[in-house]
């Protein structure tokens, strides 16, 4: 008897393809889908206009930066679209407008060699912060100026997230976290310490949970009461190896959080009872790191990949659904475009990917 036929989330075979200078550090698609941009480690920028007719990535590509031969390492859009931003290890900023025929830089912020490894957009404001040794400095491009440096104090900043409401700016590093509120940059932080360093945050979509990595391979998940953390978070430990990756979605109204280390990801959903706590399951389907994971924008479905090149799609973040078909490159990058009909993933061997929906997937949450 045949096996009835799996209903897929994305065509197999990549839409679109191109291969860049060197291994792909980081893609960004902006938030109106109008562009997709990536950046190298040969410091490369390109940006792919979506407007222009065709599949053809060359064709669409628009070169903003050539390889300088130091690598950029961070990028982003800000909200409206309009404006591109880049950093890396020369210690500068770019920072590119994107209205009119063709992009142009704005600003170009100069940290002297200060390798810059954090950048992140205000969700609201065309506002980005970004890290530089043990500061952070917050830019608007609207007075193309700086707004305000803060000081971690204790060691380099590992990472930074802006709170979902844009409100509050959560840095991280030795000794725990600080948090600054936007509406007065000079008040003192809310600190929340910790034996080790935080390594990577994340905001849930509604900001009422971070998650916060550290490298000694532990999880803790704090709720945010509204000015403060909750003094009781959640420690999940036991993990193969470093935390690569982490990302959010919904379920029913409740928060999911999906986070890779080693071969396994993950699924911690906040169980009913406040004593159980948050409650894991481990989703079994690739071989090697999982470095990249990203849920489809208002859905359950995730995307996964690995150092062998492997990408898998999950529904429900639960059950295997499909893998993609992809070159051995190990995947550095992944994200789905902000309507969800695309997926973009890159390689260490520079390698840009695009994959689009299926009609056999359309309705998958």
């Amino acid at each position: 008897m045949p096996k009835p036929k799996t209903n897929l989330i994305l065509n197999p075979k990549p839409q679109s393809q191109i291969t860049l200078s060197e291994y792909i550090t980081a893609i960004a698609w902006s938030t109106d889908s109008k562009y997709l941009a990536a950046a190298t480690a040969s410091g490369e920028v390109a940006l792919f206009k979506e407007a222009i007719a065709g599949q053809d990535l060359t064709q669409k590509q628009i070169k903003l930066q050539a390889s300088t031969e130091i690598s950029t390492d961070c990028l982003g859009f800000s909200v409206d679209g309009e404006w591109l931003a880049a950093a890396g290890q020369d210690g500068k900023v770019r920072v590119w407008k994107l209205s009119g025929d063709t992009p142009a830089i704005a600003a170009t912020l100069d940290l002297g060699k200060t390798w810059i490894e954090h950048l992140v957009w205000h969700p609201h404001r065309a506002e980005f912060a970004f890290s530089f040794g043990k500061y952070v400095q917050v830019w608007s491009a609207v007075t193309l100026d700086i707004v305000t440096t803060l000081h971690f104090e204790k060691s380099t900043v590992l990472a930074i997230a802006w709170h979902p409401s844009g409100e509050y700016l959560t840095v991280g590093g030795d000794g725990g976290l600080k948090v600054w509120s936007a509406a007065d940059w000079y008040a003192d932080p809310i600190v929340f310490e910790m034996p080790t360093a935080a390594s990577s945050l994340a905001w849930d979509l509604a900001g009422e949970y971070l998650v916060a990595s550290t490298l000694d391979h532990l999880v803790v998940v704090m709720q945010w009461m509204g000015r403060d953390f909750d003094a009781s978070p959640w420690r999940m430990q036991g993990f193969p190896g470093k935390i690569r990756s982490f990302n959010w979605t919904i379920n029913k109204n409740s928060p999911l959080l999906a986070s890779s280390s080693g071969s396994d990801i993950v699924i911690w959903e906040k169980h009913a009872d406040l004593n159980v706590g948050w409650e894991g399951e481990v989703l079994k389907g690739h071989n090697s790191n999982v470095g990249a994971i990203a849920f489809k924008p208002k859905s359950q479905v995730l995307a996964s990949g690995d150092e062998n090149g492997r990408i898998t799609i999950w529904k429900d973040a639960q059950s295997w659904v499909q893998s993609l078909e992809t070159p051995m490159g190990e995947i550095t990058a992944l994200q789905w475009q902000p309507q969800g009909k695309k997926l973009a993933a890159a390689n260490a061997d520079g390698d840009l990917l695009i994959w689009v929906e299926s009609s056999q997937g359309k309705g998958f949450r």
